[in-house]
């Protein structure tokens, strides 16, 4: 079974068709580019598999059930994660609470626990500590983990954002121009981290 399939998917804005029958397949642990000039419609096709929109035709399966009916935190609950092509960080918030934020959907103690602070809720805690710390590591950032998301050059500010993203355990990872505004240097730091990511997973 294919991870992700995307079957005859169309996307109209009154008489502007942006996505037209488009069909493409994403296998198990598979690397795939999508290509085209600004405005060809790449990030409306990553909207439609993250139930951003619902295409105006087709459907979008993953792991063989649709996800067209579901709203985009129950696309994100299934393993469907992604970065965006202007950083959305938390500009106000330092780094490491920025990657914090992702693990939101892996918290199991409830809301009291949460709360008064008692419980699995600590335990929890050191486990998305450490994982954050993992990540900062991986990717270069162990020294900037306290500072403000906003202090950050451009091309860190991208890494953070694909680290909160892979901090969602994703099945499947989105990156909507993961390189751009980044240097020559920085493009290749981030292809040999992707390809890193991928043998990995």
């Amino acid at each position: 079974m294919n991870l992700l399939e995307i079957n005859k998917c169309t996307m109209k804005f009154g008489g502007l068709t942006c996505v037209d029958k488009l069909d493409a397949v994403v296998g198990e642990n598979e690397l795939v580019g999508m290509i085209g000039p600004n405005g060809a419609g790449k990030t409306t096709v990553f909207n439609i598999i993250t139930g951003v929109y619902n295409p105006t035709e087709g459907d979008v399966l993953f792991n063989g059930t649709s996800v067209i009916p579901l709203k985009a935190y129950q696309v994100a609950e299934l393993g469907i994660s992604r970065t965006f092509q202007n950083i959305r960080l938390f500009s106000s918030l330092s780094v490491r609470d920025n990657i914090r934020v992702s693990f939101v959907k892996s918290v199991k103690a409830g809301f009291f626990q949460s709360v008064l602070n008692v419980g699995k809720i600590g335990e929890e805690e050191k486990e998305f500590d450490v994982r954050t710390d993992e990540l900062l590591e991986i990717f270069g950032l162990a020294d900037v983990g306290d500072e403000y998301a906003r202090s950050l050059p451009y091309g860190e500010q991208r890494k953070v954002e694909i680290i909160r993203a892979l901090a969602t355990s994703p099945k499947l990872l989105l990156l909507d121009e993961p390189a751009a505004g980044m240097n020559p240097t920085e493009k290749s730091e981030l292809m040999s981290l992707i390809k890193m990511i991928k043998e990995s997973a």
